[in-house]
């Protein structure tokens, strides 16, 4: 596994994204709905950031163990959006690998595309399932779910206040049983 670097994403999303602008002129491209088209960039960018941050991985290195973790657990665990994303990365992925093939730009490509396809109705019971998402995604998705504007500030304030306040008696004596026992673990 790779170490960490800002630099190396920012080239790895740089190169991604002349790959995806070049996918989006093509064949493949065109056979997409116009759904996965719009979704296109984000499935595609949003991989390649967590095959990079979560498994050290280039797209060089892209592997199948790895496209499977990452779109059963990874992305499901952290990205906030509806299912419509979800649907899309199976035949968006898909038809980029293929593209990537194609121009002899990714050298397992067809391999990775097997696997995607294979796992697409997983992906997107995963997805919707809660038992997969992480604390931050399940926040999200409640105020969501609430009718919430995440995008308006105001109403995301408004909307967190009302989930904090929702909270019972049994939760808030958790969280404080839990920050007074970090308070004496700090404590020398």
């Amino acid at each position: 596994m790779e170490e960490y670097s800002e630099k190396e994403l920012k080239k790895i999303l740089d190169k991604v994204y002349k790959w995806s602008v070049e996918f989006s002129k093509s064949r493949y491209f065109e056979k997409l709905t116009e759904r996965e088209k719009q979704e296109s960039e984000f499935v595609i960018t949003s991989f390649a950031e967590y095959m990079y941050v979560y498994y050290g991985l280039p797209p060089e290195k892209w592997n199948e163990k790895a496209l499977e973790e990452c779109c059963l657990y990874t992305l499901p665990k952290k990205v906030s959006a509806d299912d419509s994303y979800f649907k899309s990365i199976s035949p968006v992925l898909s038809a980029f690998f293929t593209f990537l093939d194609e121009k002899n730009l990714l050298k397992n490509a067809l391999k990775l595309r097997r696997k995607i396809r294979k796992i697409k109705k997983r992906i997107i019971s995963n997805a919707m399932d809660p038992r997969y998402w992480g604390p931050a995604k399940r926040v999200v998705m409640t105020l969501l779910d609430a009718g919430i504007d995440i995008t308006d500030e105001e109403e995301l304030k408004k909307g967190l206040r009302l989930l904090q306040q929702s909270m019972g008696p049994e939760e808030d004596k958790t969280r404080s049983k839990n920050m007074k026992r970090k308070k004496k673990k700090r404590s020398f």
